[in-house]
């Protein structure tokens, strides 16, 4: 602690740097629009970090990266019609913890589905249709 620390005091703390640059934003794009069942969690800044964005898909696929500020964040979830959460209150989600773990997800694809099986209805039927 410097003496000027003391000058300071009350105030945030503001990490270095400007902000995001073009590629950062790029990525958070990318990641929102190339991903499916995406939720934004708003990280505040500490005195080491900036700001941050943590985006996970819903396999728990998750990508985080530098924002501006929390209008910003705001901006780009509603852009792509994503709800944006503070994990401090809500909590990250558990398939975050999978997916970082290579446990399976919990999502169930069409292909995991057991095949459709259809059953004829009887000639005494009276919603089977005659004419054929």
């Amino acid at each position: 602690m410097s003496i000027f620390d003391w000058f300071r005091k009350g105030k945030e703390p503001t990490p270095s740097g400007g902000g995001p640059s073009a590629k950062t934003l790029a990525d958070l794009k990318e990641f929102l629009s190339t991903r499916d069942g995406v939720e934004a969690y708003i990280e505040p800044p500490t005195s080491v970090y900036a700001m941050t964005l943590c985006l996970v898909a819903a396999d728990g696929e998750h990508l985080r990266r530098a924002v501006k500020n929390l209008d910003q964040a705001q901006r780009l979830c509603d852009e792509h019609g994503v709800p944006m959460y503070d994990p401090r209150k809500v909590g990250y989600p558990d398939r975050m913890k999978r997916y970082a773990k290579g446990s399976p997800s919990d999502v169930v694809q069409l292909e995991d589905l057991p095949p459709l099986e259809t059953t004829e209805s009887e000639p005494n039927d009276p919603t089977r249709d005659d004419d054929t």
